[in-house]
């Protein structure tokens, strides 16, 4: 007769390791307390018998804000990401939630079992900032009926994001309105949703415009520049060309920051000689030399409203199986500031 399967607890496997329950409990929290070698032995462990350690109730939810790295990198906030991560703290305060944050490469999130590593983490939902919708490791979470939601990208169902093809189209028409005939596009990554969106609703209204050919000129890095520095070989590369096009639509703002830069260096005048147009309305725009025109994008509501989607999850009081479609949030303005301006003319 076969003997039932023991059941795995804290208590087995510290009489396995032949150390105390409580530093079971610090190694598969990752507690510093325990050293690096036994820590993961634990952890291991626990994931070949496939032992989550059950929580404590809490009386209040907590979020993690789950930051897709993508390349191994020095950890910093890019504007973007600081304008979401602020809606998303704010919807927690408001409501009483406890807020996370937990930064990493996609090479190592991809290697962990997310679900696990999160309930680790304390976290009972995530947001999901600088993802995309072919990540392996959102598996585990569909699997384990895991709360989250992604800005902007992401598996199907659970995105929040903006009307990026308004964004492309408020674009164009602020340049084309100007008078400007001559129009480039420079977008960094084909991979992002937002991008693809914005890129090909700019392409689309240029035609309903009817701007003639050549009209529309479009920008892409051939090295894997940063995206400042991407902006700066744009302007070097407009001058050796001969300047063909008198305006610029930056779909990042680090490229729109950079080819200012260059163009101080190069004694280009913005916008008498080039004008230059970006999106998101952030600190650093607003305080370049000069003030970029940007069409504003509502990160900050979009981070909100993520948050809130992973609450309602949480609280059941909604499906957790998809989003509905009103999770679009428009976009409906540009604000000029002095970068952009008439062809010629100051």
């Amino acid at each position: 007769m076969a003997r039932p399967k023991q059941k795995v607890s804290i208590f087995s496997l510290a009489k396995e390791f032949g150390v105390s329950p409580p530093t079971i409990s610090k190694a598969l929290s990752n507690s510093n307390e325990v050293s690096e070698d036994l820590r993961q032995r634990v952890r291991d462990r626990a994931e070949e018998l496939e032992f989550t350690p059950t929580r404590p109730r809490r009386k209040n939810f907590n979020i993690c804000v789950v930051l897709d790295m993508e390349f191994h990198t020095s950890f910093r906030f890019t504007g973007y990401q600081e304008a979401v991560v602020e809606g998303i703290y704010r919807f927690c305060d408001e409501r009483n939630v406890e807020f996370s944050l937990y930064a990493q490469t996609t090479e190592k999130l991809e290697e962990v079992n997310l679900t696990r590593e999160l309930h680790l983490r304390n976290a009972d939902g995530a947001v999901f900032i600088g993802t995309s919708n072919d990540r392996r490791y959102f598996q585990s979470l569909h699997a384990n009926h895991f709360p989250f939601c992604c800005i902007f990208d992401g598996p199907d169902d659970h995105v929040v994001t903006v009307d990026n093809f308004a964004a492309g189209r408020l674009g164009f028409d602020h340049l084309y309105d100007l008078g400007h005939q001559k129009i480039a596009i420079a977008r960094q990554s084909a991979k992002r949703a937002a991008a693809r969106d914005r890129f090909s609703s700019f392409i689309r209204r240029a035609g309903q415009r009817g701007l003639p050919d050549p009209g529309v000129y479009e920008l892409v890095p051939e090295s894997p520049y940063s995206a400042f520095d991407w902006g700066r070989c744009i302007l070097r590369d407009w001058l050796a060309a001969g300047r063909p096009w008198t305006s610029v639509f930056c779909l990042a703002e680090n490229v729109a920051l950079g080819v200012l830069c260059e163009a101080a260096v190069q004694n280009v005048k913005i916008p008498d000689e080039l004008s230059v147009l970006t999106c998101d309305d952030l600190i650093e725009v607003q305080r370049s030399a000069p003030p970029l025109s940007v069409v504003d994008i509502p990160n900050k509501a979009a981070g909100y409203q993520a948050a809130m989607v992973v609450w309602k999850q949480l609280a059941r009081k909604t499906e957790t199986e998809g989003l509905s479609p009103e999770f679009s949030i428009p976009v409906t303005k540009v604000i000029a500031r002095e970068s952009t301006g008439c062809p010629g003319k100051p």
